[in-house]
């Protein structure tokens, strides 16, 4: 957790690196789930859990790619004792070393052979890790609490607005105030806080109303995310 000096100077309390959401947000999703099946699923978590950890990781992979390589140097195995120790052909390991796509399953049993950690990734290869995985698992959460609805997904700019959205309460006291003037200098405190985050201004979130969508449609989803995932997978 670290301190940050919100708008009205007052201190607040974020979990660095790791997607937030205000109290109300979680109580009221908490209820929610309370009343589905999923809450009384002991595989639901395991399968949240494992989509997590096997997303895709074509974002990074030349990032990753260069330390695997880096890491086989310094402990003088050939590509061939990794594909052993992994259990794929040398050919997949020649890919992954050259920057081909790697799964966060196969990343996993990489690590686990190298005795490391996720910290010991290369930046900003850990972040773009964690970003992929948390977008695809809040999708497949979100499938699942509505299997009737038509397949979602949620992009980096979304995403981004929903963290720093959640990532302090200062939205939902906003909302609750019922005051435009606030609920409006909320969502220009969030666009900037995401356009820092994805390198340029919101493109498709812009305005009060479609934060306000934005929450309507993965609120649930992101609390879920929030209970069932580790808490070491941090995105900055």
């Amino acid at each position: 957790m670290r301190d940050e000096v919100g708008s009205n100077g007052h201190a607040l309390r974020i979990e660095a690196g790791r997607p937030s959401v205000d109290e109300a947000y979680e109580r009221v999703v908490g209820e929610f789930l309370a009343k589905t099946p999923l809450d009384r699923d002991e595989t639901f978590a395991a399968l949240v859990a494992k989509r997590f950890r096997e997303g895709p990781a074509r974002v990074c992979s030349k990032a990753i790619g260069d330390w695997i390589e880096r890491r086989l140097v310094e402990l003088g195995w050939t590509q061939q004792e990794l594909a052993d120790r992994v259990g794929v052909d040398r050919s997949a390991v020649a890919r992954w070393t050259a920057g081909g796509t790697l799964s966060l399953g196969h990343l996993v049993l990489v690590l686990i052979e190298f005795r490391g950690e996720f910290a010991d990734l290369p930046w900003p290869a850990r972040r773009e890790l964690a970003l992929e995985a948390y977008m695809a698992t809040l999708a497949f959460v979100r499938s699942r609490l509505e299997p009737e609805g038509p397949a979602r997904t949620l992009d980096r700019e979304q995403f981004w607005c929903l963290y720093h959205l959640f990532a302090e309460p200062d939205w939902e006291r906003a909302v609750r105030s019922k005051d435009r003037a606030r609920i409006k200098a909320e969502a220009a405190r969030i666009a900037t806080r995401a356009g820092a985050s994805l390198g340029h201004a919101p493109r498709q979130v812009e305005g009060a109303e479609a934060l306000r969508r934005l929450v309507e449609e993965w609120a649930a989803a992101w609390v879920v995310c929030l209970k069932l995932l580790p808490n070491d997978w941090a995105i900055r």
